[in-house]
This record gives C-alpha cells, structure tokens and sequence, in this order.
C-alpha cells in the first residue's frame, strides 16, 4: 500500500482533496490483518465511504477528477507509516502501518472512526491481540472539536495566515486548526475552532503582519 491508494480512493469520491480519510479507505480496500480488524469492529468500507459522501454537500469541499495530492494531515501520516515500517525493516508499509500511523499522526482518523462506536486505543489494542506491532504507549483519545468553522483563501495566502495561525495558536495550545488544498485552481481551506478568530486572522496576515 502507498500513498497513491489514498489518491484513488480521493479520486473515487470526487474529492478535491486526499486527507486521512482516505487513507482509511485505502486500508479497509485491502485485504488483511489491518481490514479485519477494523471490520471486526464494526467498521467496513462501504459505511465508511458513505459517510465520507455525506459530506458533499458541503459547498467548500471542491470536487476533483484526478491530480489530488496528499494534504498536509495525509503526509504527515505517511511519514509516521513509513517510520512504522522501518522500524520493523526493510519495505515498504503494510496496511496495518498506516493504520498505525492514521491513531498515532493527528485526529483525523479517530475523527473519522468515532461515529461507528470506535476509539483509537480500542482499535490499537485490538491490532496488538492480532499480532500487529503498535507502539507500548496508547494512541491519544478523540476529543470532538468545538463548534468548527471554515474560510477559503487563496493558495498564495496561505503561508501567511499558517504563520499567523502558529504565532498566536501554537500546537499543543487550547484551540486547534488545520488546513487542506482544494479544488483546481488551488485554494487553501483553514478549518479552526470556535475559540479562533478566522476573518482575524486572515485580516493580519492580508496586512502584512505574517511573516
């Protein structure tokens, strides 16, 4: 499995984006330990996938055929999973480093699995009984975000408000946000907590203050 999975199955959906999400799918499409084991739990691919187009009918989401690269919450989960495999040796990933990768990256996959009843540390304890290697520390719980809201912006602006966004909301701080590159021309789509003044932070960085 590699990223190019997650890319189909993006592209499958007519997603203008290919985020953790589609790692998953990725995952579930693959036969194995790592599928079993999230099946075992209630959470199959087509339920999933369905969920996923769900959302479409959100107007921001922007719809793309092909040329969908990762964004930054899926590379971040492709590297974890290729640390995972190397650590166990040579090759490239297996399905189940990714989903190893997906509970340990960000919360994008808990995010995911917490409508079909599931947790992360529920998933990496049942992926430890059926053999898989998982890290001796729990993955973090999912904690749900607090009253979400979107701007787009254009590519361009984007290092600007991410370097606003980092100055005054740091990881690891009490509000979270994150960003995805959408559609074709490219936009960057800031997604933040309620707590984060988006239209003010996108005002600072327009004025020239991000950098």
């Amino acid at each position: 499995m590699n990223e190019r999975d997650a890319v189909e199955q993006a592209r499958i959906l007519e997603h203008g984006w290919t985020g953790p999400e589609h790692v998953l799918l990725a995952v579930l499409a693959e036969p194995g330990l790592a599928a079993e084991t999230l099946n075992g739990l209630g959470v199959t691919y087509q339920a999933l996938a369905e969920r996923l187009r769900s959302r479409e009918d959100d107007p921001d989401l922007a719809r793309a055929g092909s040329g969908i690269s990762l964004n930054p919450a899926a590379q971040r989960v492709a590297g974890w999973a290729r640390g995972f495999a190397a650590a166990q040796g040579p090759g490239d990933p297996r399905p189940e480093h990714w989903l190893v990768a997906l509970l340990y990256a960000n919360d994008r996959a808990a995010m995911a699995l917490d409508p079909f009843g599931v947790t992360a540390r529920a998933l990496a304890g049942a992926l430890g009984r059926r053999g898989a290697p998982v890290p001796a520390e729990a993955p973090a719980e999912y904690r749900a975000w607090r009253g979400v809201r979107h701007v787009m912006v254009a590519e361009e602006e984007r290092r600007p408000v991410v370097q606003v966004l980092l100055r005054r909301h740091p990881p690891g701080s009490e509000w979270r946000w994150g960003f995805n590159l959408v559609g074709q021309p490219r936009q960057c789509r800031i997604t933040a907590e309620a707590g984060i003044d988006l239209d003010a932070i996108v005002a600072e960085a327009r004025a020239g203050k991000g950098g």
